[in-house]
């Protein structure tokens, strides 16, 4: 009887237990569908992921029909649900207990890539797991470099007898920190080749920006980020040492400047890895210099209003973890105007840029009595027509490797004309 009576206890409880688990699912599933109907609260933009999320779709008879109208309210659900930023730095976490991650697991080590660890590869994104550093790779494809080369050749033979035309074509991180077979092993192209590539078709009417050579003399400092896919102010110095030199006047020097630094940054290869912990825990901080003429910018956004903002903002500290790179210039904007005060030769130049020029820009501030950016993404004008209205001596085409080999050439293109 006993034994029985204890079966029967145990069904007793196993049953009981049974009905606590089915209880607390769906009191879960009930707390997430309330949180998930809270429509007010939604986000519409992904700092970690620096991107608008999914707008509600406009509702018409023929998506209705298809089904697709459904489709998109799904992905708007899924993309803007209620503290989804949270969520996703949870579940990171909740996976470096178990030291899993869903991707491929690759590590760098002392000498070649090994299979190891919790060091995810993704995307064409790699992090070497011993100096917490994230890698974007690069594959040079000549039928899209020379839709570069040849856009620039056009500016340069549109602007001759206008303006000098330089073009400047950054590496990426890896050319300076990975050994030629790791840089094999991860199947990227060797930046100082396609670059060499790019520089031996351009035509005379266009002046090559060696920043390469200036870098790798620097290449042990603190040049590009681990957890961001851009250069840092310091390793953008060396490139506009590289500038001065090939225009002919003297940089200044790098100690004149005041320098700023604001800790914490975790930038776009920690959000696009999936806020991967090795990068979390080890983060980078934004170095910065003030420029001395002036630390004022006139912008004009994308809906033609113009507003000012400082050339290197001094608050940066307050911007969350994901946005400390935005300390330059305001970020990314159609048209950047400075002026420095303490110039007064007339002398100017405009930058036609994609991100990477954000954190160069004020070291042009001293060498210029006029500075204009382009970011020929949002930008809509001619260069020709802009060049000669604004009188612009130089003009300077500022891109890393990866553009050359992207759509945005064709954007680049339609700038010039």
């Amino acid at each position: 009887m006993k034994k029985i009576f204890g079966k029967e206890n145990r069904r007793g409880f196993e049953n009981k237990t049974h009905i606590v688990k089915i209880v607390s699912c769906v009191c879960v599933l009930l707390i997430f569908s309330v949180v998930g109907m809270c429509f007010f609260f939604r986000p519409d933009y992904s700092e970690t992921e620096k991107r608008n999320l999914t707008e509600y779709p406009s509702l018409t008879f023929e998506d209705f029909w298809s089904g697709k109208y459904f489709s998109d309210v799904s992905l708007w659900y899924s993309d803007t649900y209620p503290l989804r930023e949270s969520m996703i730095s949870a579940n990171s976490w909740i996976k470096s207990l178990y030291g899993k991650s869903d991707d491929e697991l690759i590590v760098f080590g002392n000498d070649s890539v090994q299979n190891a660890g919790d060091v995810s590869s993704f995307e064409g994104i790699w992090i070497q797991k011993n100096t917490a550093t994230a890698f974007e790779t690069y594959t040079f494809d000549q039928g899209r470099t020379d839709r570069y080369i040849e856009a620039i050749n056009r500016a340069g033979k549109n602007l001759a007898g206008k303006a000098n035309v330089y073009d400047m074509v950054i590496p990426l991180h890896y050319t300076y920190k990975l050994t030629d077979d790791q840089i094999n092993e991860i199947g990227a192209s060797d930046c100082k080749e396609s670059i060499n590539y790019i520089y031996s078709h351009l035509s005379g009417n266009v002046k090559a920006v060696d920043a390469h050579s200036q870098l790798w003399a620097h290449k042990n400092e603190y040049l590009y980020f681990r957890t961001d896919h851009h250069w840092t102010a310091r390793g953008a110095y060396y490139a506009y040492v590289a500038f001065c030199n090939a225009k002919g006047i003297t940089p200044t020097p790098l100690s004149q400047y005041e320098r700023l630094t604001f800790d914490g940054f975790l930038g776009t290869f920690y959000s696009w890895s999936g806020q991967n912990n090795v990068l979390r825990d080890n983060p980078d901080f934004v170095e910065a210099f003030l420029p001395k003429g002036s630390n004022l910018a006139t912008v004009t956004k994308e809906d033609g209003t113009k507003t000012e903002y400082a050339v290197v903002y001094k608050g940066a500290d307050k911007y969350s973890a994901a946005n400390k790179y935005l300390c330059f210039i305001g970020g990314d904007n159609p048209l950047t105007e400075i002026h420095n005060p303490n110039k007064n030769d007339g002398s100017s130049i405009v930058v036609i840029k994609e991100s990477y020029g954000n954190a160069f820009v004020p070291f042009l501030v001293d060498s210029y009595e006029y500075v204009y950016v382009i970011d020929y993404r949002y930008y809509d004008g001619n260069l020709t027509d802009f060049v000669v209205e604004n009188d612009v001596d130089d003009v300077l085409f500022l891109n890393t490797v990866v553009t050359t080999v992207s759509d945005r050439a064709l954007t680049i293109g339609d700038l010039v004309g």
